[in-house]
């Protein structure tokens, strides 16, 4: 514990820039004291001044690592400087300079300081950010290869236990911004950045990728990378492996898994089809599809393309179409993924996901238990199978496999806001409370980067009440209604919003919307998910609850 310690305390005083401050004022010092013992005879001065000046330079210089250690000079002048975890607290008082499109929320958490989440266990991992590659091609399209190689750095760096790796969902926020590295990195709460670009042409890549310490904007590593197309993985796993090895920690984490394909056009339809999946709307998941169908018809052997496509028609038949075709497809997805991959944990989490979808959840736990054997910090297996667990009835289980879900990103809102409902079904009121201000900052966070995010907005809506937040929760809901009234998954959460504060006939307002808009939703959820308790004796509940489709047998 005190080589971590001693580790982190050396960090912190490069992060703050009290190294480079030394070394300057060293280096400056020694210059005056030089050009004094030349210049202080020649002006006929006393002997006693060259001894002054040097007993000056000495006494000056702890007072220069003090102020160097409390202040930061920024291009806003000279300001106050944190420790680490402080200031990433406080990054939701400012927006990015590339969401200037956006109308921010009246939220208190847009103009004031952040309330400091409660004590907790400090993360005292390295924190890494990989920022969206750019698109050096010339072509548009483009854009999802480039976002997809980062993407796919992004995962294999996660894969290390002892480096915590910012999700996509933010780091992909600062895509085409202005701001400087160490501005961003700042507002993400890391201290190194990965950025580059990817140049196409015909079938060869070039890639750039440079590592940046952010405490003092100097470069780590840095290479670049002309292969042919057919070679990318092995550039990518390359790329992990070097950034591991520069922040010396373990590279054999950081390995291909398998599960890919050796032609491009493939490959390039893949990532198309995670870019739209990442999006979660209806129409994206149905463009997911296409895209993951297209790359199995061009190879055949493509498992992570099955995982893919199992991933989606699961969202597509759990929230949005509830029909046989759709469970089908994701159960067959999911075999041929596993059948081709069987040592990948891409693959057993889909099958797990497909299979409790299916209402099979004991044989979707045995699925995403070896997922996460193959994967201990895996994010989606950790998540979905949170939530096979709550569907399930299981929330104990739910709770804890969030909570680990939320360690692996921890700047990722989306578990930690599940893991209240569960606990609060538990009737564990005290570790709810707890974990809603866990979940609040990183819904603040999250609202920061990007005061659109759907998701956020609709879980949030829920967290900020529990908070007692009601002017934040209210705005984020009526917000998420303008931007999405017919999205089914807003629907869905806005009815826990109304039925939380208590406003029942809101509540079933939205319930026959979202029942009219989709025409099924996941009925098992629904008979576990303490945020309908208050509408649930209400006659026009019990009479839509009856026309949600029983489990599938």
């Amino acid at each position: 514990m005190a080589e971590t310690g001693l580790n982190s305390f050396w960090r912190e005083l490069r992060r703050r820039k009290v190294v480079r401050a030394a070394i300057v004022y060293v280096i400056v010092a020694w210059v005056v004291v030089e050009a004094g013992s030349v210049l202080f005879p020649s002006l006929l001065l006393p002997d006693w001044t060259e001894r002054l000046v040097l007993a000056l330079a000495i006494l000056g210089f702890p007072l220069v690592l003090v102020l160097a250690w409390a202040f930061d000079l920024s291009p806003e002048g000279l300001r106050r400087d944190r420790p680490q975890d402080d200031a990433a607290a406080a990054v939701a008082n400012k927006a990015p300079a590339s969401q200037g499109e956006h109308t921010p929320l009246p939220l208190r958490a847009a103009t004031a300081e952040l309330e400091a989440p409660p004590a907790g266990p400090v993360d005292e991992r390295r924190a890494i950010a990989v920022l969206p590659l750019a698109n050096m091609s010339g072509d548009p399209e483009n854009e999802f290869f480039s976002d997809g190689i980062a993407e796919e750095i992004l995962n294999l760096l996660a894969r290390q236990p002892n480096l915590r790796v910012v999700s996509r969902t933010s780091s992909f926020s600062f895509k085409n911004t202005t701001l400087d590295v160490p501005t961003i990195a700042h507002r993400l709460g890391v201290d190194i950045v990965l950025e580059g670009s990817v140049r196409r042409a015909g079938n060869r890549v070039r890639i750039v990728a440079q590592l940046i310490d952010a405490a003092n904007d100097a470069h780590l590593w840095s290479d670049s990378y002309d292969r042919e197309l057919e070679d990318i993985f092995a550039v990518q796993t390359d790329i992990a492996k070097r950034i591991v090895d520069a922040m010396d920690l373990d590279p054999d984490t950081c390995v291909d898994c398998g599960g890919n394909t050796r032609d491009i056009d493939a490959y390039d339809y893949y990532l198309r089809g995670r870019q739209y999946y990442h999006q979660l709307t209806t129409k994206d998941l149905e463009f997911a599809c296409q895209m993951f169908r297209k790359a199995i018809d061009i190879d055949p052997e493509f498992a992570r393309a099955y995982a893919g496509l199992a991933d989606t028609e699961s969202v597509i038949a759990q929230w949005v179409d509830r029909s046989p075709e759709h469970v089908e497809a994701a159960d067959a997805a999911s075999l041929k993924a596993l059948e081709l991959a069987p040592d990948l944990a891409e693959a057993h989490a889909s099958r797990g996901y497909a299979l409790s979808v299916k209402g099979d959840y004991g044989a979707a736990a045995e699925h995403f238990e070896r997922a996460l054997t193959l994967d201990p910090v895996h994010y989606e297996s950790l998540y979905h199978y949170g939530r096979s667990r709550f569907g399930e009835g299981k929330l104990e289980h739910a709770a804890d496999l969030w909570r680990r879900a939320h360690e692996a990103w921890p700047d990722e809102f989306q578990a930690a806001s599940l893991r209240v409902g569960a606990l609060t079904g538990l009737g564990r009121e005290d570790e709810a409370l707890k974990a809603n201000a866990i979940a609040m900052e990183a819904i603040d966070r999250r609202l920061a980067l990007n005061p659109d995010d759907q998701r956020a907005l609709m879980l949030g809506g829920c967290v900020a009440h529990m908070a007692g937040r009601e002017a934040d929760g209210r705005a984020m809901i009526e917000r998420v209604l303008e931007l999405a009234p017919n999205d089914g998954g807003v629907l869905h959460n806005v009815t826990c919003y109304y039925s939380n504060i208590g406003d029942v006939e809101k509540a079933i307002e939205m319930l026959e919307r979202r029942m009219a808009v989709m025409g099924t939703i996941y009925r098992d959820w629904i008979d576990n998910d303490s945020d309908f308790d208050s509408i649930r004796d209400d006659p026009r509940f019990k009479a839509l609850v009856e026309k949600m489709p029983e489990r599938p047998a």
